[in-house]
């Protein structure tokens, strides 16, 4: 495997020079074949000799020509492999010598074997103190460390891919493949050589477009969307200071929007339990409120009223059908009790009604949260399953944060689908501990973001030389589809 000094040190000249001299040797070949058909072949083609002995002749002739075309064709092959693979290791080696000079640009230090540390000896006398007294400030140059690593390292990865589906073209292209018009050997040249190199010329542009895509060692899968998300603006954009703004206000936002989900759905499923336990009033899913404000209206809409004159059918599409719902009934204290679409136990509908009618009952409102509670639940699974045990040691609150906030996408789901007071209280729970944890992670995250944008939006007037307007008028022509 190559690695860091191999790649910095290679000189990839050579592999251009051998591709000029391999085009050079197919039109020798080119020349060989002409003075052949001239001179030799042509003898079986005239009256001059005729019989068995002839068509013998003109079979072998034949496949002795077809092999000197089949070498031009090889040999053009494998000028275009190597020409290939001079551009694309010249490209990459590009890539890493930049990924080097952005890692020293961001205070980092990078070895001649392509370790990369914090440069203490650059760094200011506040940072150093900070470094000693501020976990947060150092947990963050622990972690920029390992991201430069990661990334310079999937650079040198991305070299040895191509280098390793370099040295298997250029042996798939000797391998005389046979078959061929007036192809009488085997073993000859390889006259389908074309197909290698075009194979070759698709494999190229999909490495250099999708390098960047591979998930790196060490990446959560939240982690990876984001940098996909960072990398697709800079792209767009051309200018990496408006992808940063991109991720830092982006960052801000979703955690501000995942602190407050926590926060509202602890507030509300601690209202629904305290009713419960105060008056006995049944627990409602998430996010019916709006569906039981409408079906009480319905019922008690005066005729010719305009909610009289809505469609039941459709109201109960979107909010949910208590007649659906009543195959959710149970007893409770020696009584039947017969709940709303805001209160059925959609698995208990699905049980005695089947899961029509517990589609019914949910209506699309209630449907979606359920929906949207699972995919993110699955998410929440996914991403967790990336982690090793030396990435929750390296970002123990960043794991705790996606533990906590998948059970609580699991317990709202479960409150959505069966609202009671257990599962109410597991929201609660859940709720309260992802909230915590996102204070823990992410303290910092929605002041950085603002401050971000204060500066960037600052600064924009002096910077638009650098690209900055630019940027931001292709990403806004790139997100809007009548553009």
């Amino acid at each position: 495997m190559l690695t860091y000094p191999d790649v910095m040190s290679a000189d990839f000249g050579p592999l251009s020079t051998a591709a000029d001299q391999w085009a050079s040797m197919a039109d020798e070949f080119a020349k060989v074949e002409k003075r052949y058909r001239d001179s030799v072949q042509k003898i079986t083609l005239g009256d001059s000799w005729l019989g068995d002995s002839a068509n013998a002749a003109a079979l072998n002739f034949a496949a002795t020509r077809y092999e000197y075309q089949a070498a031009q064709t090889q040999a053009k092959a494998t000028a275009t492999l190597l020409r290939n693979a001079y551009t694309q290791f010249v490209d990459l080696k590009k890539q890493l010598e930049t990924a080097r000079a952005d890692a020293v640009k961001a205070g980092m230090r990078v070895s001649e074997q392509g370790n990369v540390a914090f440069d203490y000896e650059r760094a200011t006398e506040s940072e150093r103190n900070a470094l000693r007294h501020d976990p947060d400030y150092a947990r963050s140059v622990r972690e920029s460390e390992q991201s430069w690593a990661d990334y310079i390292k999937s650079c040198v990865k991305a070299v040895d891919d191509a280098d390793a589906d370099v040295r298997k073209d250029l042996e798939s292209v000797v391998k005389d493949e046979g078959g061929g018009k007036n192809d009488g050997t085997t073993g000859g040249f390889n006259g389908a050589a074309g197909k290698v190199a075009k194979a070759d010329e698709q494999q190229k542009q999909e490495r250099m477009e999708l390098a960047s895509l591979a998930m790196r060692d060490g990446e959560t899968l939240d982690d990876y969307l984001q940098r996909l998300q960072k990398e697709g603006v800079e792209k767009v954009t051309g200018s990496k200071r408006l992808a940063e703004l991109f991720a830092g206000v982006q960052k801000g936002t979703v955690t501000a929007a995942a602190f407050s989900t926590a926060l509202g759905g602890t507030l509300g499923s601690s209202w629904k339990l305290f009713k419960y336990l105060k008056t006995g009033k049944d627990v409602t899913a998430p996010g019916t409120f709006l569906s039981t404000f409408i079906n009480n209206r319905m019922a008690g809409a005066a005729p010719g009223s305009l909610l009289g004159k809505l469609p039941t059918g459709l109201v109960n599409a979107v909010t949910g059908s208590d007649e659906a719902a009543m195959f959710g009934g149970f007893m409770r204290n020696g009584a039947f009790v017969m709940p709303s679409a805001a209160e059925a136990n959609l698995l208990k509908v699905a049980q005695n009604g089947g899961l029509a009618n517990a589609a019914k009952a949910a209506g699309w409102m209630r449907g979606l949260g359920v929906a949207g509670g699972v995919a993110a639940t699955a998410y929440g699974v996914a991403n967790l399953a990336t982690y090793d045990a030396d990435m929750i040691k390296a970002n123990p609150s960043k794991f705790a944060s996606d533990l906590s906030g998948t059970a609580f996408s699991a317990s709202m789901t479960a409150l959505t689908v069966a609202p009671n007071p257990v599962t109410a209280g597991l929201a609660i729970g859940t709720g309260v501990v992802y909230a915590g944890c996102l204070i823990w992670d992410n303290h910092e995250a929605i002041g950085e973001g603002i401050d971000k944008a204060g500066d960037w939006i600052g600064d924009k007037a002096s910077d638009v030389g650098d690209g900055i307007a630019d940027g931001a008028k292709k990403l806004g022509s790139a997100l809007n589809p009548f553009d």
